[in-house]
């Protein structure tokens, strides 16, 4: 029984060190343990409060179809309330005035509204006497709604010129009108419409504003309007916005959410995997951005099957696996106590070999005697 102890306990402390090393070697690429699921609740709650039903619905949609937001009562009953509000004919009424007096709305109904008005050419006429009348008055003029307006009336001359071809000009002005009106214009975007705007009306021409204009279009037409909005918002130069309408390409009116998840800064990550399915990609975005950091570091095979693996552990435990059991290592033991099994177990084998040397080689001394 001694002498078996004496031969398994090397063994066991290889397979100790062995694993230690293996399990810090994974933690180094990514520590699984720093992973969250978003929970989409508080923040669907929230938006309710603040009377943003399409944008809660929107939100909590996204997160609808994975087992652990699906199965929370909570959240299917949040879901159906927001359905029966945004169903009711008081909401409907309130939404389409709101985009017939105010020209703004998040909802279909009241945006149409909006949008036709700043469409037509009346509605940069209109826009441009009440500038006027603010400047007469001495009241704060909103220059970027007073450039939109100019370039909305050359592209309405140019739309009739070129019997059509400039109409997607003209409805991305009528977006940017919108979105302006209803705070969803960035600082760096205000500038250069501003500064586009003078150039187009000193030469009559929209060549310059079209590198504004058609990522917008392309947005829009991909994600529709609210979602271009929400995504131009989130942008700090052009270059970010054609990064949006890659985006938009891959992941369609999903596009949004996921940015809201994972933020700005993770879309260099997601245009670098190009390769990843697009539901692997939406999925790790429910653990935020670490979520993207983790697919992208640990490739795709690896990050689902540990993450497919911890959710079953939360649900059914320890099912006897190899792959489970190594999940299971990794989420639960401290990187600490890791390093210390490892330096142990080397600190063993020093022991050994040194106990070895000092007994081999006295006993060579003593042969050459």
């Amino acid at each position: 029984m001694r002498f078996l102890f004496k031969l398994l306990t090397p063994i066991i402390v290889i397979l100790i060190v062995t694993l230690s090393l293996f399990l810090l070697e994974e933690r180094k690429v990514f520590d699984i343990r720093t992973l969250a699921h978003i929970d989409p609740v508080p923040k669907t709650e929230q938006l309710i409060k603040e009377n943003k039903y399409a944008e809660a619905n929107e939100y909590l949609s996204y997160f609808m179809k994975y087992e652990y937001v699906n199965r929370d009562p909570k959240a299917i009953t949040l879901l159906n309330d927001i359905k029966k509000v945004r169903e009711s004919y008081k909401y409907k009424k309130d939404k389409f005035f709101e985009g017939l007096t105010q020209g703004k709305s998040d909802e279909d109904i009241g945006r149409i509204t909006a949008i036709v008005s700043d469409f037509l050419v009346v509605g940069d006429v209109r826009d441009l006497t009440i500038a006027g009348t603010n400047y007469a008055k001495g009241q704060e003029v909103d220059k970027t709604i007073v450039a939109l307006s100019s370039l909305g009336i050359i592209a309405s001359a140019s739309t009739l010129y070129t019997l059509g071809a400039s109409a997607p000009i003209k409805s991305s002005i009528s977006v940017l009108k919108f979105g302006k009106r209803a705070g969803k214009i960035p600082t760096w975007l205000d500038k250069l419409i501003i500064k586009e705007a003078k150039i187009a009306t000193d030469t009559k021409s929209l060549k310059n504003i079209k590198k504004i204009v058609e990522p917008i279009h392309t947005l829009y037409n991909k994600v529709g309007l609210n979602q271009t909005l929400d995504l131009i918002k989130r942008t700090k130069n052009l270059s970010e916005l054609k990064g949006m309408v890659k985006l938009s390409s891959k992941f369609g009116k999903e596009s949004s959410v996921l940015i809201k998840n994972s933020g700005v800064k993770s879309l260099k990550l997601i245009q670098q995997m190009p390769n990843v399915k697009k539901g692997d990609i939406l999925y790790a975005s429910t653990y935020g951005s670490k979520g993207i950091t983790a697919l992208k570091r640990m490739g795709q095979s690896k990050f689902m099957k540990r993450m497919r693996i911890s959710a079953n552990l939360v649900k059914t435990g320890y099912k006897g696996n190899l792959d489970t059991l190594f999940t299971r290592l990794l989420k639960t033991i401290p990187t600490k106590i890791l390093f210390g099994m490892a330096f142990l177990g080397l600190f063993y084998f020093l022991y050994k070999f040194s106990f070895l040397f000092r007994n081999v080689f006295p006993l060579k001394n003593k042969e050459r005697v």
